[in-house]
Formats: C-alpha cells, structure tokens, sequence
C-alpha cells in the first residue's frame, strides 16, 4: 500500500487526487485520459518526453500506470512538467473525471 508523500506527485494534491479517480477508471476510460494528457504535453513542449525518458523508473513496477508503456510515459513526464503545464494537465483531468470529482 502507498503511504502519503512517496509517491513524487503527492506533492500536488490535486494531481495526486485526480490520479487516483483515473486509476480506478476502466482501462478504457484511462486510456481515452492517458491519450489526451499525451496530447496536451506534446501541444505545450514537444520534445518533454524524449527529454527525460532515460530518468524513468524502468524496473519498478510498482504503480498502476506502470503497466501500460503508453501510460508510464505519460505520466512520468508530468513529474519534469512546469507548473502551467501541470496546471492544465489538472484542469483536463477535472474536465474528463468531472462526475467522480467532489
């Protein structure tokens, strides 16, 4: 089990919050999520990705995103994101999981 502030996006509440309502999607659901995410990075900093690739936990497969190549990728890179970035990733999420979002 994960306890708070070991994971590195627990520092964001709202991040940590809301990818926690898309873990428990169905995979479907997170894929459709997962891919818009990729889509808002590559819009805002094309080359985010390929950047940081190679810092990328490769053995640990401890999270639910780990299983999915697409989805590691994805969201590992929001670790190396900026804050505007990170904040429209934010309001995307809310958009897209609006009816599990208080």
């Amino acid at each position: 089990m994960n306890t708070p502030d070991k994971r590195w996006y627990d520092k964001n509440k709202n991040l940590a919050s809301l990818l926690g309502i898309l873990k428990a999607r169905d995979p479907c659901d997170q894929e459709k999520v997962v891919a818009g995410m990729k889509e808002i990075i590559m819009g805002y900093d094309q080359d985010l990705m390929d950047r940081w690739v190679l810092e990328f936990p490769l053995t640990t497969k401890r999270r639910w995103y780990d299983q999915n190549p697409y989805s590691w990728l994805v969201i590992n890179s929001l670790k190396y994101a900026d804050s505007r970035l990170l904040g429209g990733i934010i309001l995307f999420l809310k958009t897209e999981l609006e009816p599990d979002v208080e």
